[in-house]
């Protein structure tokens, strides 16, 4: 049994705070856990059980840091809460050498090649696949979370296959819970009509502009959208359907899900897709992108991202028979459970990798 983890990362980010919240509480009370993030992240990070360590080094002297904490403390096992390859380095060279081993936690997609206006996410994601070829051997465990990633590297990585898992990001399917449609958009204050959300940064990389386009050709429908606006197009327009809110904790994040009749994700580019998953863990239906990584969210409808066949099948969900609608909201919530309820996340971590 392992005794001592460091947890680890090199920024902030919602889902890594939910995968720390399920880990500090399945793995065995007996494990000392540490949580190693950098100075300005402190304040956001929220750990219950790990003590929270203060990095104040740069970004280039981290490597050092992290190696002479785990030195000092004789730390056990590193484990990053979930980014792309580059963090990689930082975990290698820390337990290079020592009694230290790592488990690598990708949350990201470095395959998901991109055109056209994004050519420089291209070609960070063609060296961020080529850095996971050449650090592959290292890690003791790589952990994916989208299951269509995690065949393909076990199929191209046959000497490290046995070393690969799928272990989706955890949902806590008790918070992300059904509740009262109409008493929802009462407490929230919104209009008893068809309502529709969005959750997530508003830039072309998630589909902003055809976000804004949708709400132009729906004005009878109410859309709520959540996330930082970096899409300046959405300042010059005047929509009186549009209800734009920078951030939400996910406490309240639950009451906006039951609110709305149902989610779109119009996404370009995604690693995993948790804001759908959050929506169906509510019963709410949602419309994502035909990609790599949403196409796996089986009960979601899938379309290409583009405001017309968008727009098409929201018309067509709304124009479903109430009782399809319901064996819809069934199916999805039915469908997370299955695949990311935290508590199959205690076998994960505790039975394959032996903590």
């Amino acid at each position: 049994m392992r005794k001592k983890i460091c947890f680890f990362s090199s920024s902030f980010g919602f889902n890594r705070q939910a995968t720390l919240d399920i880990l500090e509480k399945i793995l065995p009370k007996d494990i000392e856990m540490y949580l190693f993030v950098p100075k300005n992240s402190q304040p956001i990070y929220s750990p219950k059980r790990s003590i929270l360590v203060q990095n104040t080094s740069t970004k280039f002297s981290s490597f050092f840091s992290l190696r002479n904490f785990c030195r000092r403390k004789k730390i056990d096992r590193i484990i990053n809460l979930g980014v792309l390859p580059q963090e990689e380095l930082v975990m290698i060279f820390s337990s290079l050498f020592t009694n230290t081993d790592f488990v690598s936690n990708y949350i990201g997609n470095p395959l998901a090649f991109a055109s056209g206006k994004l050519s420089r996410w291209s070609i960070k994601s063609f060296f961020e696949t080529i850095l996971f070829w050449f650090l592959s051997p290292f890690p003791k465990k790589i952990l994916v979370c989208s299951k269509d990633i995690t065949l393909f590297w076990k199929k191209f990585l046959p000497f490290f296959q046995k070393k690969i898992f799928h272990v989706p990001v955890p949902i806590d399917t008790e918070l992300f819970s059904p509740k009262n449609k109409v008493l929802s958009r009462k407490k929230l204050g919104l209009p008893n009509k068809p309502t529709i959300i969005f959750v997530g940064r508003i830039e072309y990389l998630k589909g902003s502009d055809i976000l804004l386009e949708l709400i132009r050709r729906n004005p009878s429908k109410q859309f709520i959208l959540i996330g930082k606006l970096n899409d300046s197009s959405f300042k010059k327009q005047e929509l009186e359907n549009l209800l734009l809110i920078d951030s939400k904790t996910s406490k309240e994040l639950v009451y906006y899900y039951n609110s709305a009749d149902l989610c779109i994700f119009p996404s370009r580019l995604e690693s995993f897709g948790i804001v759908p998953r959050e929506a169906m863990s509510c019963g709410v239906p949602a419309i994502v992108s035909d990609i790599s990584a949403l196409r796996t969210i089986e009960p979601a409808i899938k379309a290409f991202p583009s405001p017309e066949i968008f727009n098409r099948e929201i018309e067509k969900y709304f124009n479903l028979p109430q009782k399809e609608k319901q064996t819809l909201s069934k199916l999805s919530r039915d469908f997370v459970i299955k695949e990311c309820d935290y508590s199959l996340h205690k076998k994960y971590f505790t039975e394959k990798f032996a903590f």
